[in-house]
């Protein structure tokens, strides 16, 4: 809850970006609305069926990565899953296939939190893969943004 509008802070004076109108846990950005995910380990999917928190319509420069999209780019719960740009930058992400470790956020954080137990949100860590972390730890964002083609 505090992540969110931190990003859209940080980004809400960026040029040759379109602004997006979303509403968390309605809009579809991979395969379905729904921010609640739980992980299938026999099947190394994920499973999202729920929202198990509602933030109203937002428009903003940019939002954050869900657990499906970065599922849809080859990440899974297993170390380099990810490609590396989707991790890189992560202090420490040199030591698994990164180029360039900067500052001190091992991850960052995913819109999706885990559907049975909401302790916990998804998150991309410095291995390369999906992960998760209690939401009062402190950690990053990265910005999935809209250009102009």
């Amino acid at each position: 809850m505090t992540i969110l509008p931190a990003l859209e802070n940080a980004t809400s004076t960026w040029t040759n970006v379109l602004n997006q109108t979303y509403t968390p846990g309605v809009t579809v950005f991979k395969d379905n609305p729904y921010l609640g995910c739980r992980y299938l380990a026999n099947t190394k999917t994920f499973d999202c069926t729920n929202n198990p928190y509602s933030l109203g319509q937002k428009t903003a420069k940019s939002r954050m990565l869900t657990v499906q999209e970065a599922a849809s780019l080859g990440c899974r719960v297993d170390r380099t899953s990810c490609p590396v740009w989707v991790y890189n930058y992560l202090n420490l992400s040199t030591s698994f296939q990164g180029t360039v470790n900067q500052g001190s956020n091992s991850l960052y954080w995913l819109a999706s939190v885990y559907s049975a137990d909401t302790l916990y949100a998804w998150t991309i860590d410095y291995t390369g893969n999906i992960g998760s972390s209690k939401p009062s730890n402190q950690q990053g964002a990265r910005a999935v943004i809209l250009i102009d083609k």
